[in-house]
């Protein structure tokens, strides 16, 4: 068959589009998941600073050192 070459470079050339197609569609939903998620860890991480600091104010905050006498 003539021009049955051509017809098999059309057709992996739109198998490569529509595969490149769906890994950026894919990274597009991964990198939007990605930044909400990092979002609600940002904000959970502060609620629970600052529920730390409210439960008992005198206590020293994680991290903090604790040596007597300096």
């Amino acid at each position: 068959m003539p021009g049955s070459a051509t017809a098999e470079i059309y057709f992996i050339a739109s198998m490569m589009i529509l595969i490149l197609l769906i890994c950026g569609v894919t990274v597009y939903f991964f990198a939007k998941t990605y930044k909400k998620e990092m979002a609600e860890r940002e904000k959970r991480q502060k609620r629970l600073k600052e529920d730390r600091s409210s439960e008992n104010p005198l206590s020293p905050s994680v991290g903090e050192n604790n040596t007597v006498g300096e």
